[in-house]
């Protein structure tokens, strides 16, 4: 475990904003799945005192976390393919607005459905740490993916019109480093698209501790205001920034509820089951994860 200073302005001045009610934080195998119901060992997060960013100080050391989703499995999110392919769709039918064709690489492109989905207007590349998720998306989809992070791919200056951060950024130890690796690569008039939580939404001031994106692996926290800082810091404008919904069956989003008071989750668990819905899908927007586009300048 290390402390680190603010990647946004370098500053050490911070204040604690969230202390985990789990208990000590375990480097857990489970914790790096992105279906993970491991909510409570988040850790210290903390929020910068002199720009506002909130991130997880101590946290695993930059190669220990590479380790971890290197080795990450995750059956669960293979488990609800349909739905992740209609997520992806609904990120294509933004993205396609502000630049319809191209060469797209995903960072942290999973199992490849987002690619999948894409290769229909763009041609696709991808980067993922996960072996297992990497075989899935050769395997049985033919998509070409690096083994490699970001930075050590080395992709040639100005080479992909889209990089896309799809959940990712929240995860990487260096989300400046890697913006700015993204501005190298991108053509002067492309873009970046990003999803990620958003730490000053109203559910999560509402639910404080026990809001579903503090979670171990996620170890950044942005606003809409902290991550155009960022963007900017890196070479980008920001030219749409939206909240985003998700598409799951209800029996996944119920999965979700784990970390909330047991009557609110036996409560609706009853409804659902009684209804006989647990794999019908529900597209739920609760406001507080957004998604950005930003073009180079």
């Amino acid at each position: 475990m290390q402390e680190v200073p603010c990647n946004l302005c370098a500053s050490v001045r911070s204040r604690v904003r969230w202390v985990s009610f789990g208990g000590r934080r375990v480097d857990n195998p489970a914790y790096f799945a992105a279906t993970t119901d491991k909510f409570g060992d988040y850790g210290t997060i903390r929020e910068c005192r002199d720009c506002g960013l909130v991130y997880t100080s101590p946290r695993p050391s930059s190669a220990a976390l590479l380790a971890g989703y290197e080795g990450n499995e995750d059956p669960d999110y293979a488990r609800e393919s349909d739905a992740r392919c209609m997520n992806a769709y609904l990120s294509l039918a933004v993205l396609r607005r502000h630049l319809p064709t191209g060469r797209l690489l995903e960072v942290g492109c999973a199992n490849g459905y987002f690619l999948n989905a894409a290769r229909t207007s763009y041609e696709v590349v991808g980067v993922e740490p996960s072996r297992w998720a990497r075989d899935h998306a050769r395997k049985r989809l033919g998509i070409d993916i690096a083994d490699a992070t970001l930075e050590e791919a080395r992709f040639a200056d100005a080479s992909f019109d889209v990089v896309a951060f799809i959940d990712v950024i929240e995860h990487v130890p260096d989300p400046l480093g890697m913006l700015r690796e993204a501005a190298r690569i991108v053509r002067p008039g492309g873009i970046v698209y990003l999803v990620t939580p958003d730490v000053e939404s109203v559910s999560a001031r509402v639910l404080g501790g026990r809001w579903w994106g503090l979670r171990p692996a996620h170890i950044y926290y942005f606003s809409r205001a902290s991550m155009t800082r960022m963007l900017e810091k890196a070479g980008f404008h920001v030219e749409y920034a939206r909240s985003y919904g998700r598409i799951f069956s209800w029996g996944y989003w119920l999965s979700r509820l784990s970390n909330y008071p047991r009557p609110i989750r036996a409560a609706i668990g009853a409804i659902v089951r009684a209804l006989g819905i647990e794999d019908k899908f529900l597209y739920l927007d609760t406001r507080d994860s957004m998604q950005i586009i930003a073009r180079r300048a």
